[in-house]
């Protein structure tokens, strides 16, 4: 198998994978765009190294990033060279595995995404369903068992090589701030064989959900699960929690694990509503509230003089946002970010205008009067009541924000749906 593995062609595409993830550098230095020479002079030693068995990983440099409900998430980072190798071994396995995961396991896998986990959620409340079970597992990358996880590999692969390779990495050292340390658990997020590993052990989940007639989805380490009274969600938080902890030996956090209604449940970033008797899909006010502070963070007060360089970044930023949450009636979501989005540009607009000659000069080539002009500039308001005030509302209207090149969110997510209706 492992020679399957290290097949030239199974190697070009994972090369392909591993260079247009780009990403940061490991250890060694080295970068995605290095990747390429380096392995046209030393793949015939590399490969031969994999196959003697010889080859020893390289250490995962640590990194941690802030989560959005607060703390942080480790990342482990591998060299390119690994990341290429682990790349490979993920294509092959998954070929094995893929038609043996559960088809409401939608995280990391073709053809599966998101949305259709949420799509699914909401038939779920329709049959009637509507008691939550969102089970939150405690820093689940972090604590996957390896003995666990190589035994249902095991189940599956028998070539010795590869099992021991694919042990390697999961034992390979982690390295802080240039001190490496064994790594006796879990497989840390940043590897590109992280995702399939974990479906690998959540499947086992999934197939005893299933074998209880549970109706749910996952995404990942996100399963929430849906069933039609308080008594029954009660009774399923406990048995699967136990079953979670004492067989498949990972943590369940009680303090997030919870039971809710659609209203008041997180999936993915979406909520649910009634309306008309129907579950509708909607945006969750934590994923609101983020991009809020995003804005926020991506204008700062103190980068005034910067504001039409910030107001040019921020296109990517609303068109992938609302990409992805237009699954839910994101129409009122839209106008109050656009209405915070303007007013924040307008703040900025007035605080780089300091003097007053300044912002006169600026309000008649806006096409405001000289008088006007001269009475607006000489105003006691501080900036904030100003950007709500007619002097920029009327000078910096809509309609001069979006000439200026500011993307709005609601027409952005118009544009969205008319193209849908176009194609469908």
């Amino acid at each position: 198998m492992l020679t399957a593995i290290l097949d030239i062609r199974n190697i070009t595409y994972a090369l392909k994978q591993v260079c247009s993830n780009k990403g940061s550098g490991g250890v060694d230095g080295m970068q995605t765009d290095e990747l390429r020479d380096f392995m046209s002079t030393h793949w015939s030693s590399l490969k031969e190294a994999l196959l003697n068995g010889s080859y020893q990983p390289d250490a995962v440099r640590k990194v941690e990033i802030p989560k959005p409900q607060g703390g942080t998430r480790m990342l482990g980072i591998p060299t390119v060279k690994d990341r290429l190798i682990q790349q490979a071994i993920a294509q092959w396995m998954s070929g094995l595995w893929e038609h043996e995961f559960h088809p409401h396991s939608y995280g990391f896998r073709p053809r599966k995404n998101a949305h259709q986990a949420v799509v699914q959620a909401q038939r779920y409340l329709e049959e009637g369903k509507t008691y939550v079970v969102e089970l939150d597992l405690a820093k689940f990358f972090d604590v996957v068992n390896h003995d666990k996880l190589m035994s249902l590999i095991a189940k599956k692969i028998s070539d010795k090589p590869t099992l021991k390779l694919i042990g390697k990495y999961l034992r390979s050292e982690i390295m802080t701030d240039g001190v490496s340390s064994q790594r006796l658990s879990g497989t840390p997020q940043g590897s590109p064989l992280s995702p399939l590993l974990s479906n690998i052990l959540l499947n086992e989940l999934d197939n005893e959900l299933s074998n209880r007639g549970l109706s749910f989805v996952r995404y990942a380490d996100d399963c929430s699960i849906y069933v039609r009274s308080n008594k029954s969600a009660i009774r399923v938080m406990r048995s699967v929690t136990k079953y979670i902890e004492e067989v498949l030996l990972l943590q369940v956090n009680r303090e997030k694990s919870k039971i809710s209604r659609p209203t008041a449940s997180t999936l993915l970033g979406f909520s649910f509503y009634k309306t008309k008797g129907q579950w509708r899909i909607r945006i969750a006010d934590k994923s609101l509230k983020r991009m809020k502070e995003k804005l926020r963070t991506l204008l700062p007060r103190n980068k005034a003089q910067q504001v039409r360089t910030l107001m040019s970044g921020l296109g990517s930023v609303i068109r992938g946002w609302v990409q992805y949450f237009q699954l839910g009636d994101l129409k009122s979501a839209c106008h109050g970010l656009d209405e915070l989005l303007r007013s924040r540009i307008r703040k900025l607009f007035w605080q780089c205008w300091q003097k007053i000659k300044t912002r006169m000069r600026h309000l008649m080539k806006l096409g405001i009067s000289k008088w006007q002009s001269y009475q607006w500039s000489n105003t006691s308001k501080g900036a904030s009541r100003t950007a709500h005030s007619p002097i920029l509302t009327r000078s910096l209207s809509n309609k001069v924000l979006a000439k200026m090149g500011l993307v709005s969110f609601y027409q952005t997510y118009r544009n969205n749906v008319e193209i849908q209706q176009k194609l469908f």
